[in-house]
């Protein structure tokens, strides 16, 4: 796919169904509106999109995440960046026998935070320190995949089958990690407050208007006013659907990376293929999203 030329900068699209990458910009400049507008049309249409070579600082991450929308705080207080608490670490280092940040985060296909009311519009993340292979080869890719794709690629009579239905989101039921090293407290502080939500199995994207399905393996736990031995099944099925290699494009990662994800129109997997001493240290914002709508 050819470069799309915008003035100052380029995009290179990267996948038919999603994501794109963004050249020519330096995120610690700053962006002016025009630009920054332009960006904001380009991440509607793609879903995913990342500039590389980027040296951003903690208080640079933090503006440029602000111009996307209200930030979300983390309730792991344990691993944000405790000099900035709207930067959540993601990492496998550790200090004095203690993880400095999430480890396990993202394993399995998900949506970040669909468990809540008002799950975040979209995530960004800068990669501080990426894992290699003794060839040199970068570890840890987070892999995506297109919700909006997916539905697409119902056939119609499935789409009018679950046009209006919404699912149980349970956070107690979100698929964990074995042997996960996260500290009890965290655990206990991730367990608390979060009541199972209703969301639209095929929910309307805010900004184009597409419908994505909204299903999380594992996390959704039936349909309202739908037996389960009906519901539970055909919550399998999207969901298989949905992370079809054809709506999927994986991400290497390199340091100066900054990547961001809609958390409407994708799900998203990260892939756990290196260990210490092979250390990965990220830095992510959250963007708080509305209420999802079908």
């Amino acid at each position: 796919m050819p470069d799309i030329n915008h003035g100052n900068f380029n995009v290179t699209p990267i996948h038919p169904a999603l994501g794109a990458e963004i050249s020519g910009i330096d995120l610690s400049q700053g962006l002016y509106d025009e630009t920054f507008n332009t960006i904001d049309d380009l991440f509607n249409q793609y879903s995913v999109i990342f500039f590389r070579n980027q040296t951003l600082t903690p208080e640079q991450h933090i503006e440029f995440t602000k111009k996307f929308g209200s930030l979300m705080i983390s309730t792991i207080s344990r691993y944000v960046l405790q000099a900035h608490p709207e930067i959540l670490l993601v990492s496998n280092v550790e200090e004095d026998g203690k993880l400095i940040g999430l480890a396990d985060a993202g394993r399995f296909w998900h949506t970040d935070m669909s468990y809540v009311e008002c799950p975040p519009r979209c995530s960004i993340m800068n990669a501080i320190e990426v894992p290699a292979a003794t060839d040199g080869a970068p570890l840890g890719n987070t892999c995506f995949v297109s919700t909006a794709a997916a539905h697409d690629a119902l056939p119609d009579d499935m789409k009018t089958r679950i046009d209006g239905l919404q699912s149980i989101h349970s956070f107690k039921n979100k698929p964990r990690v074995p042997g996960s090293k996260r500290d009890d407290a965290t655990k206990r502080q991730k367990n608390t407050g979060f009541d199972d939500v209703i969301h639209p199995v095929a929910r309307t994207h805010p900004a184009t208007g597409r419908k994505c399905l909204y299903i999380t393996a594992g996390e959704c736990i039936g349909i309202v006013g739908m037996d389960d031995e009906e519901a539970l099944p055909l919550l399998d099925h999207l969901a298989d659907h949905t992370v079809q290699e054809k709506f999927m494009y994986c991400h290497q990662w390199q340091a100066g990376d900054v990547l961001m994800w809609d958390n409407c129109a994708l799900q998203h997997k990260a892939i756990e293929d290196f260990a210490l001493p092979q250390r990965r240290v990220m830095h992510r914002t959250t963007v708080q999203g509305p209420k999802p709508f079908i």
